[in-house]
């Protein structure tokens, strides 16, 4: 039988040992956050060194503009956070996006009443291309984007708050620019709608497995907020949903 002082001593080891381990440990995690601190802003630097030289070509080449984009987002530092300091004063992607946005905001108020308020974003990136190619102006206004460009300007428009967001709704992403909020149920349905440009209430029951009034709430709110117009002289009342019209802006 063991004497009792030989355990209590080999218990205190243990712990002393343990103990010992996680210092050790604690010691090494705190060197190694320290080398990759240190490693991040010695890549930073040298990224603000890189958009220095290549400001042009940031500026004016989309794709080039969207490597760089991705480039810093790997460590976590967003050129478009902050209207001041090196981003805006060197390499002015603050002002690219701000103006970017502001036209995007333009956009889609002024198409709201012919689309409903949606817009798929494939269709606001050519109209914004096109009206981009056609100024004349000495400014960024003239610039190429691309559909990264857009994306990112109206991410950043969402943070104001202002009703304009990005949406996917079945395989498509669209551009949304009704303040109220949409549910799964309003997003199911214009996804329905999609194939047909419309849809009816019998045909969401159908393929939705919807009792009535659940139907009834999601086209009620879809067309207070003008974004379905209803053909109530069809049989059956069509839901048409103007975005998804060849003749909508």
């Amino acid at each position: 039988m063991p004497r009792r002082g030989v355990g209590i001593s080999r218990g205190i080891r243990k712990a002393k040992a343990k103990a010992a381990y996680e210092d050790k440990g604690r010691e090494l995690t705190s060197a190694q956050t320290e080398h990759v601190g240190k490693q991040l802003e010695t890549f930073k630097s040298q990224l603000e060194r890189f958009a220095a030289k290549h400001k042009k070509a940031i500026n004016k080449d989309p794709e080039f503009r969207r490597q760089f984009q991705t480039m810093c987002a790997k460590i976590g530092v967003d050129p478009l956070s902050s209207s001041k300091g090196f981003w805006a004063e060197i390499l002015g992607v603050g002002d690219f996006y701000f103006e970017l946005g502001v036209q995007i905001v333009h956009v889609c108020l002024a198409a709201r009443s012919a689309n409903g308020g949606i817009m798929d974003l494939s269709k606001l990136v050519a109209y914004l291309q096109r009206v981009r190619s056609s100024s004349h102006k000495s400014s960024k206004s003239n610039q190429k984007i691309e559909t990264d460009d857009v994306k990112r300007a109206v991410k950043k428009l969402e943070v104001l708050g202002n009703g304009i967001r990005l949406m996917q709704v079945g395989p498509r992403k669209v551009v949304v620019s009704v303040p109220t909020e949409l549910s799964q149920d309003h997003t199911s349905v214009m996804q329905l709608a999609q194939a047909t440009g419309h849809v009816t209430a019998e045909e969401i029951v159908s393929k939705r497995r919807w009792d009535g009034d659940r139907v009834k709430r999601a086209l009620a709110m879809l067309q207070r907020e003008g974004m379905v117009w209803v053909d109530e002289q069809s049989p059956v009342p069509n839901y048409w949903f103007p975005a998804y019209s060849n003749l909508s802006f």
